[in-house]
């Protein structure tokens, strides 16, 4: 008696890029979703940089875009964004062969990809492989910014596309941020050279852990837990002592610190980026202190702070954080600062949602996620440094893709923009007058 024939298993080919952390996250958001409906499902998960480009030069691209973020260095990433088409250009031949290769020797399919870079030699590789494999693939282009004018380094190549290319994409986004009597179809003309029907509205690509937060109200009555995973003793340190200047009370284990939070409690977040800037983390730290000397109040207020990875015996953010919080004279009694370095997206989601305000960048995932899950007020850091409080000037000392992304947070979430220099004038009336938080504009 012949044997059942086995059910062939899906391969999806995942194209993402460790320059910056949003390619990643929508990535692993596309990989769970794609296990979760069938988990027999292989995906095959590709760095276009370190995978294809070459791990020396490759991790050095990606290398320089992460130090330019922690730095703030505008004028390079600026540089480095602008440089995608030429990028296209010098790398279409590895790119476009290492697809091919995989999707013929694979048998892929399906093809997602959460980056800018190689959409033409993606494409090119997808035609040939589709004579030989009958697949009749396309790329499913996930754009991880929010539509905007300013999303040049996704659009421009597809823009470039020529006629017989365009049928081989699927370009993923939501609905994009209008000029006043644009309509959605001349935006989709202009920048890319697409129709609105040629676009699919889609959910955001996020992690699971945010889609428990979208439809739960701002604040519970009951305490809530919150768990910190460390890596090392000394970062565990730095966290506790850090904490210990306060009155919050912590529990912790070997390779975790349980913090509660009580439903009176005031929440912030600092959260600058995947790549945290690290003297604007610092400096509004600084500022968060001295604005809760003023405090005449008992309610307690808790401070959460993202840092980037610690390193034993290393000069890191985490204990540069430490170290000014250790040198403060008349440290306010009501303030526990948390600092942590990366953690899981149940703790973002969880913190985004509870935190009364967020002070953070405005980058494509991290701005759907605030979108989706965020109660309180939202400011968005500029690298601008002569205190203006004006919004347009602010906005120019943002990436120009930021700058889209905070242009739409302001739109449907009333995002305010700020910088160090201005945290005062901005956010004391906010902090003080205990003000509301802003009730979330529907898409």
């Amino acid at each position: 008696m012949a044997s059942k024939r086995e059910k062939k298993v899906k391969r999806v080919l995942l194209i993402t890029s460790s320059g910056g952390g949003g390619h990643l996250q929508a990535a692993e958001g596309q990989r769970l979703k794609a296990l979760s409906e069938d988990p027999s499902t292989e995906v095959i998960q590709k760095d276009i940089f370190i995978d294809w480009i070459g791990k020396r030069l490759g991790k050095g691209f990606v290398s320089l875009w992460n130090i330019s973020q922690k730095r703030g260095n505008l004028p390079l990433l600026t540089l480095l964004s602008k440089n995608i088409p030429l990028a296209d250009f010098l790398f279409y031949i590895p790119i476009f062969s290492r697809v091919l290769y995989i999707l013929i020797k694979k048998d892929i399919d399906q093809v997602i990809d959460t980056q800018p870079l190689g959409t033409s030699a993606i494409i090119r590789a997808i035609k040939w492989a589709d004579k030989i494999n009958k697949k009749n693939l396309k790329l499913e282009k996930i754009v991880t910014e929010l539509p905007t004018d300013q999303v040049h380094h996704f659009f421009k190549p597809i823009k470039g596309l020529s006629a017989a290319s365009r049928p081989y994409l699927k370009l993923i986004t939501t609905t994009p941020l209008l000029h006043q009597n644009q309509t959605a179809d001349a935006f989709w003309k202009k920048n890319c050279g697409l129709s609105e029907k040629e676009v699919s509205y889609e959910s955001f690509p996020l992690r699971p852990s945010f889609y428990e937060y979208e439809d739960l109200p701002p604040h519970v009555d009951q305490p809530m837990r919150i768990e910190i995973k460390t890596s090392s003793s000394e970062e565990k340190f730095l966290i506790v002592d850090t904490i210990n200047h306060g009155t919050l009370h912590s529990e912790f284990s070997p390779e975790k610190i349980n913090i509660d939070i009580e439903p009176d409690d005031r929440v912030s977040t600092i959260l600058l980026g995947s790549q945290p800037t690290e003297e604007a983390t610092l400096r509004y730290v600084e500022k968060y202190i001295e604005m809760m000397k003023k405090a005449s109040g008992e309610e307690r207020h808790l401070l959460f702070v993202f840092c980037n990875s610690h390193t034993t015996h290393r000069n890191s953010l985490l204990k540069r954080m430490h170290a000014i919080v250790q040198g403060v004279e008349e440290y306010p009694p009501q303030l526990s600062i948390i600092p942590m370095c990366f953690q899981d997206d149940e703790v973002i989601a969880f913190l985004y949602h509870r935190s009364d305000a967020t002070f953070t960048r405005s980058g494509g995932l991290t701005s759907m996620e605030l979108i989706s899950v965020a109660r309180g007020q939202i400011w968005i850091h500029s690298e601008i440094h002569d205190g203006s409080i004006d919004d347009e000037k602010l906005c120019r000392g943002m990436p120009a893709w930021e700058r889209g992304n905070a242009t739409y947070l302001q739109e449907k979430k009333g995002a305010h923009f700020i910088s160090p220099e201005t945290f005062s004038e901005k956010c004391e009336s906010y902090f003080f007058q205990l003000a509301p938080t802003p009730a979330a504009t529907s898409l």
